[in-house]
């Protein structure tokens, strides 16, 4: 019994799909080359309209053939000049974000949709004058045509000189540490609402204590053959997957986890004995990947802002100044993580009554995310050391009495790591007083 579910995999896989055209340089550009087309057809069509041609006519100066041929190679010409002009500078600016950034950062910089428009634009308007080219050169042109064709392509022209100074002020801003660091802060809030709205609503889903789950008669454990992480799970579909006696499922890995080949991934709990080859069809609502993703996992923003700290604290770059920032915008991310509620470990189906157990992220592990390796780099740094105390006594004001431990131990122990490489006592010091509402606690 093979199971069929096409409609629900299309289903899991689109998050993933979409998450990596949206990142790209190609979807953009192709749909506004599409677009430029259509803009030429319904250009040429309208002039067969007497009010168009008549506005044409009146309002548009009179070009001809070889007027408009000239003014259409001109523009093809410059345009994908100034295209080759930006696909250098982002070649550029992709090549110093990832030696100073970090290649993992790359993504960021793919996502910006004001890099992808102009590039589009400029695309599509050289194509757009091929098309007019192509149709000035016919035997007979219309005199309208000639001129509304001219007109829109000088039009366009305009409109892409004013984008590529856009693009070179865009450019510009966007290798900067502070805007960087900004963008990747906003994407980690972004998810947050994503992941942990603040009123999450799910009818027919219920969470309930790890104490009432007893395991099956059977247990039967699915491995993909195949390794990857694990870029989307589709939790709904798996509860209501139709197998004959099972009672529910433990699902070992969570989005962001990497697949090692025959390594359990979902162990079924049932009353029934079924062949692997029966079930393996669940498999299809864990979706692996080359790469991790953001689109279930809320630690892969966090992960960008901490590899951007820890990669300013490195012997080569030597930034402790960007770290601080980092430890800010971190410092935010899991103040607004401690007020959502994580998505529970043990959860079940109010109607078919199947449960399902599954690792789930925590506020514990984001907070030991976001500070722990910054410590670690930043242990000579004695700047960066007060500022991770003065981070974690703003979070410990602010953080539920039930997650206060956290931000404790954390203060703790960037305490022993700054104090036993400090060798200055002024910064001993410094280190005191910055520790001192953490001492009797």
């Amino acid at each position: 019994m093979k199971l069929k579910l096409y409609p629900q995999v299309l289903d899991t896989r689109l998050g993933t799909w979409w998450e990596g055209i949206s990142t790209s340089y190609w979807f953009v550009p192709v749909c506004m080359m599409l677009m430029s087309f259509c803009f030429y057809w319904a250009s040429i069509t309208s002039v067969t309209y007497e009010s168009v041609e008549y506005f044409v006519n009146n309002h548009l100066p009179d070009v001809s053939r070889d007027g408009a041929h000239q003014i259409l190679t001109t523009i093809a010409s410059a345009i994908i000049t100034a295209t080759s002009i930006a696909f250098s500078m982002t070649i550029v600016a992709l090549t110093m974000a990832s030696s100073q950034f970090g290649p993992r950062l790359l993504r960021t910089f793919m996502y910006d949709k004001g890099t992808q428009i102009v590039l589009g634009l400029l695309v599509s308007t050289f194509l757009f004058c091929l098309f007019a080219l192509y149709k000035v050169s016919n035997d007979a042109p219309q005199p309208a045509s000639l001129s509304l064709l001219s007109g829109l392509a000088v039009g366009l022209a305009t409109i892409n000189t004013f984008a590529i100074i856009f693009f070179i002020h865009h450019i510009a801003r966007f290798i900067q540490a502070d805007e960087v660091i900004y963008r990747c802060y906003r994407d980690c809030m972004h998810d947050i609402e994503e992941h942990l709205p603040q009123h999450r609503q799910q009818d027919n889903i219920a969470a309930i204590p790890e104490q009432l789950i007893e395991d099956s008669v059977y247990q039967i454990a699915l491995y993909f053959e195949q390794a990857g992480y694990v870029q989307t799970i589709n939790i709904t579909e798996l509860l209501q997957a139709s197998v004959p006696g099972m009672q529910g499922l433990d699902v070992h890995v969570r989005p962001g986890d990497y697949v090692l080949p025959d390594t359990p991934v979902v162990t079924i709990h049932s009353r029934y004995n079924h062949p692997v080859t029966e079930l393996d069809g669940l498999l299809v609502f864990i979706v692996l990947g080359s790469r991790r993703t953001p689109v279930q996992d809320p630690e892969f923003t966090v992960g960008q802002l901490v590899e951007l700290g820890v990669r300013a604290l490195s012997p080569g770059i030597n930034d402790p100044m960007t770290a601080i920032s980092c430890l800010d915008k971190l410092t935010a991310c899991c103040l607004t993580m401690s007020k959502r509620d994580f998505p529970a470990a043990c959860i079940t189906h109010k109607n078919n009554e199947i449960w399902l157990k599954r690792r789930t992220f925590s506020l514990q592990g984001i907070i030991e995310m976001a500070f722990n390796q910054i410590r670690q780099a930043g242990r000579s740094h004695m700047a960066v050391g007060l500022h991770i105390l003065t981070c974690l006594k703003q979070l410990h004001q602010h953080l539920p009495d039930a997650a206060k431990p956290l931000a404790i131990e954390q203060a703790h122990a960037t305490y022993e790591l700054v104090m036993s490489t400090s060798q200055s006592q002024a910064d001993k010091n410094d280190l005191e007083i910055a520790f001192t509402s953490f001492r009797n606690t």
